[in-house]
């Protein structure tokens, strides 16, 4: 049962720089809160999670995500090539996995930072895309059924939620591909 969490296995790397947990926990957070805040003003009125909301277009966005990730997963995991195989340079990033059943801390290769990176990837834009569909297809039921005050705390903690995921997914994304396209082709 364990096995199906893997894929969040790339939360667990480490760095002395901590821009792991910058990128995947202190700028979403903050954007997050950001923007939550600017969408839940008095004075702004977006559609949100009605039709054509930006929850709708967001589900949109991210459910052609899922298939790049994976695709980018299998070209990365089966790349025959020994220099993602290094370590990467000093001081490598730490990560957990998992070895005869064993939890164990490595220094990452290059490999198995961007196969865990682009794991990670796929599951939260595949979870993201079924809450969201749970979430719009719950939302008429919720409205007509629920208290106003209740109905207004879950959509404030529904759309800080969604968006801290689409921020993440966006930083990580974009963290990712620096990495391909700029840190991958320089010299240690």
């Amino acid at each position: 049962m364990l096995d199906l969490v893997r894929p969040f296995a790339f939360l667990t790397i480490r760095h002395p720089s901590r821009l792991p947990g910058a990128i995947n926990w202190l700028a979403p957070l903050i954007l997050a809160l950001l923007v939550s805040a600017a969408l839940l003003a008095p004075s702004v009125s977006i559609n949100i999670y009605g039709p054509q909301g930006l929850l709708e277009r967001l589900l949109s966005f991210v459910q052609t995500l899922v298939g790049f990730y994976i695709a980018a997963l299998a070209a990365v995991s089966s790349f025959n090539s020994p220099h993602l195989d290094k370590i990467m340079p000093h001081p490598a990033p730490t990560m957990y996995i998992k070895h005869n059943g064993v939890l164990q801390l490595v220094q990452a290769t290059r490999r198995r930072f961007l196969t865990s990176m682009f794991a990670y990837l796929a599951a939260i834009s595949f979870l993201f895309a079924l809450m969201a569909i749970a979430t719009l297809t719950a939302v008429p039921a919720v409205r007509a059924t629920w208290p106003f005050e209740v109905v207004s705390v879950i959509r404030a903690l529904g759309i800080f939620c969604f968006l801290f995921i689409i921020f993440q997914l966006a930083l990580v994304t974009l963290w990712g591909l620096f990495y391909l396209g700029e840190r991958m082709l320089t010299p240690d």
